[in-house]
């Protein structure tokens, strides 16, 4: 019954992974796990037996759960871009008062907010100019940086990874790499560097990153609210710059509205666990 309910729980963790907007930290921290993963992933040289037991069903249950969401996820943006855009942003906007709170005492909010909207949204056009010039190094080092980015915002409280997958553009690179290893059907080595960023990242950064966020956790969710307002901005121009009808805007207006209130729902329901 005990791994049972790790399974449960790590299924729930994995559907949290793919939503753009919640956390899956967050919903680590509410089933009273977070602690003992990151516990665990930051000694990777002390794992005992029971500890590799907690990690197999837990990941095994996230495992599942992103399985079976990306290839819906993948459909409806293949079929319904802008109105499952629309979600997806109103979905990320609902978070935004969680981290809000954390900084609104912070006098530096501004500043820090400002520096990472303009680093962000140069960086990510240059990710996207030396993409397309179509350099096999870059194309293959983005898998490395999914699998970077992948773990620090497992690691980080508060941030979907999604939403960054979705504002630099990578979020059908995530869906894709997912949907291979549920499949068996992945390539190997878009698998080695996937999983060389994830450990690497999960081994040098997991440290920094607790330690950043006990010492300074105002100052880190300062920068995190200016990383998400960036996400959202490169998000809404990129949305808005594809092909849509009238009907397909007012379903997705409504939609925006319903991604706002799940996830405020979604935060509500787990801070009172």
């Amino acid at each position: 019954m005990k791994y049972l309910m790790l399974i449960c729980k790590g299924f729930i963790i994995g559907v949290a992974k793919i939503i753009p907007g919640v956390s899956g930290a967050i919903i680590a921290i509410s089933f009273g796990v977070y602690e003992r993963l990151i516990s665990i992933i930051s000694k990777p040289l002390h794992i005992k037996f029971n500890d590799l037991k907690f990690l197999f069903f837990l990941f095994l249950g996230a495992a599942l759960g992103i399985g079976i969401l990306c290839k819906g996820v993948k459909w409806c943006l293949d079929t319904y871009y802008l109105p499952t855009m629309l979600l997806f942003i109103g979905l990320i906007i609902g978070g935004i008062p969680e981290i809000t709170q954390e900084v609104k005492k912070n006098k530096l909010n501004f500043k820090i907010i400002f520096t990472f909207v303009i680093c962000f949204t140069i960086l990510y056009y240059l990710i996207n100019v030396q993409s397309d010039n179509g350099s096999n190094v870059i194309n293959n080092f983005v898998y490395f940086l999914v699998g970077v980015i992948e773990s620090a915002t497992t690691i980080i409280p508060g941030i979907s990874g999604t939403a960054i997958f979705m504002a630099l553009g990578w979020y059908e690179i995530l869906l894709n790499i997912f949907e291979g290893i549920s499949n068996f059907s992945i390539d190997i080595s878009v698998l080695v560097l996937f999983l060389g960023g994830f450990i690497t990242s999960t081994i040098m950064i997991s440290k920094m990153i607790a330690y950043l966020f006990k010492h300074y956790k105002v100052l880190a969710y300062t920068g995190v609210l200016g990383f998400m307002i960036a996400s959202l901005v490169i998000m809404l121009k990129d949305t808005f710059s594809a092909n849509f009808s009238l009907l397909e805007l007012l379903v997705g207006i409504g939609l925006f509205a319903l991604g706002i209130f799940i996830t405020k729902k979604i935060n509500d329901i787990f801070s009172k666990l």
